[in-house]
């Protein structure tokens, strides 16, 4: 995996994990809306790590199955 790449999944679980902090320590009261600004750009990393990755878009990516065949997962 490339540098950009790296960086790029580093930045979303960044985000995520500040999400998930946020709605434990505010024992999910935050505002309706609240966070539909990290989501829009997790969303804009995810569609850029799929173009460098050579997927159409970010749900081909999300479900690609190649290299789960040994995983154990019935689907």
């Amino acid at each position: 995996m490339t540098r950009q790449k790296k960086e790029i999944v580093k930045k979303i679980d960044e985000m995520e994990r500040w999400i998930a902090a946020d709605e434990e320590l505010g024992c999910g009261f935050a505002p309706a809306g609240a966070y539909d600004g990290l989501y829009e750009e997790i969303y804009r990393l995810r569609e850029e790590l799929a173009r460098l990755q050579h997927y159409a878009s970010v749900e081909d990516m999300l479900y690609d199955t190649r290299g789960h065949e040994n995983s154990g997962c019935p689907w």
